[in-house]
């Protein structure tokens, strides 16, 4: 007789809402994608992140101290 055990399989789609939306390495964005093709951007703020350590600088950093944040507060003070 046949072996009648079927196969467990994981997927996720980090890139998805249903994911993890935490920063992630690209290293572990491609751990959990599924086939050779995957997004390595990061899922919570669209950049690619080489290090845990880099990620890790990103989440002790204010919003407000970041030059992403002074650029557009500039550009809004400009248009007034």
């Amino acid at each position: 007789m046949a072996n009648t055990r079927r196969t467990e399989v994981r997927a996720e789609y980090p890139s998805g809402a249903c994911g993890k939306l935490a920063h992630m390495t690209v290293d572990e964005l491609k751990a959990r994608a599924v086939g050779d093709t995957f997004d390595g951007t990061c899922p919570a703020c669209g950049k690619f992140h080489l290090t845990r350590a880099e990620i890790e600088k990103i989440e002790r950093e204010r919003i407000v101290d970041t030059e992403d944040y002074r650029t557009m507060k500039d550009e809004a003070l400009d248009s007034k």
